[in-house]
């Protein structure tokens, strides 16, 4: 006999009370919504998981709880938009990172590892976390540490004009990494010798303009004859046409000055000081690679040889002032990152104390040959 069945009293679920808010899924992505002074607010969390979302939803509310409210439209600013203010103001400003495409396109160098990975993000989900992922999947591609700091200072700046732009009314913390010491490649006069000697003729004078006076790689490279003032034996570097786009002037002496005279007694009608075949002289990777390795100097960049003059200038007792002056470093925190002590420099700064402690006292440590010795070291006296 079948028994009755029992009706069932169902009890309504509860409602969520107003300005909770919720989560929810679309498709695997968790998403939130709540309300901002009456009006509907939703945010994409970008995780599968809804704990984040809730974490996200969580922090939300406390923002509206704390009458801290971004400002209006800031919720549908993407990366595209950030990137777009930096292009205009790079533009603006005619900063020096700023290229131009086979197309004809803007692009600002260093930005394609950023694009890569924050594109579609909205603004207000680019997070210190998100960061941090961003630098790990950077550090496992085998970027390094000051590349990266680099594309982070630019994704920085986009976050600081929106804050300027009041387009949003806060900035994520950008973790920078630690940097590798500075590089210490130096060249010696010998060396400097044999390197001239294996460069084609052509850019001897560019070897020569570097190691002399420290000028950078594009600085050499763009040297107008308007520049040059042989009479006064001296160089004057435009505004704008230097790295940091103040006017320069280096001095010219000795080989230098000999061989800008030479070059243009040769090409009195060229627009730029180092040309080959009557164009203005270009990359020359190959032509460097091949000099340096069958000088022995394999791993010797270009760039060393600014390090080399600036160093150069030091040794020769030019006030650290004037030497910034001459190379165009701005702070003394670059300057000393170029001015790095050698083993040379050690060793006379030794031999400077030794020479001093032996003048004072009468004796000598044992490198400094005494009076009446032909060599040094031949005959040590000792330490009363």
């Amino acid at each position: 006999m079948n028994q009755p069945i029992e009706a069932v009293e169902t009890v309504p679920a509860a409602r969520r009370a107003r300005g909770e808010g919720r989560v929810y899924q679309r498709k695997r992505i968790w998403w939130i919504q709540c309300y901002r002074n009456g009006r509907r607010f939703r945010e994409s969390s970008h995780s599968e998981r809804e704990d984040v979302a809730r974490k996200l939803l969580r922090r939300r509310l406390g923002e509206v709880a704390a009458g801290i409210v971004a400002p209006a439209g800031s919720a549908r600013i993407i990366y595209e938009n950030l990137r777009d203010a930096l292009l205009a103001d790079y533009a603006a400003n005619r900063r020096k990172w700023l290229r131009h495409d086979k197309e004809g396109k803007l692009y600002i160098i260093g930005v394609s590892h950023l694009d890569d990975f924050f594109s579609g993000w909205r603004a207000l989900t680019i997070t210190t976390d998100l960061v941090r992922t961003f630098i790990r999947k950077r550090q496992e591609r085998g970027a390094a540490n000051g590349t990266i700091n680099r594309e982070l200072a630019l994704l920085r700046r986009m976050f600081r004009l929106a804050l300027q732009d009041n387009k949003l009314r806060d900035i994520p913390h950008f973790p920078m990494l630690k940097e590798a010491a500075p590089r210490k490649g130096f060249l010696e006069h010998a060396d400097y010798q044999k390197l001239r000697q294996e460069l084609p003729e052509y850019l001897r004078p560019v070897l020569a303009m570097a190691y002399y006076a420290g000028m950078r790689l594009e600085e050499i490279l763009g040297l107008r004859w308007s520049n040059v003032d042989l009479a006064s034996a001296e160089i004057r570097l435009d505004p704008g046409t230097t790295k940091n786009d103040e006017p320069r002037t280096i001095p010219l002496v000795g080989e230098l000055l000999e061989m800008l005279r030479v070059e243009c007694a040769r090409s009195p009608r060229s627009e730029f000081v180092f040309v080959h075949a009557g164009q203005r002289i270009g990359s020359f990777y190959k032509a460097w690679k091949s000099a340096t390795k069958r000088a022995g100097l394999p791993g010797l960049l270009f760039h060393d040889l600014r390090r080399t003059g600036l160093r150069n200038l030091v040794r020769a007792g030019v006030p650290e002032r004037v030497a910034m002056a001459i190379s165009g470093h701005k702070t003394r925190a670059v300057f000393e990152r170029y001015n790095i002590v050698s083993g040379r420099d050690l060793k006379d700064a030794a031999a400077k104390l030794e020479a001093y402690l032996a003048r004072e006292n009468g004796h000598n440590l044992g490198t400094i040959a005494p009076s009446g010795s032909r060599g040094v070291g031949t005959e040590v006296e000792k330490v009363q």
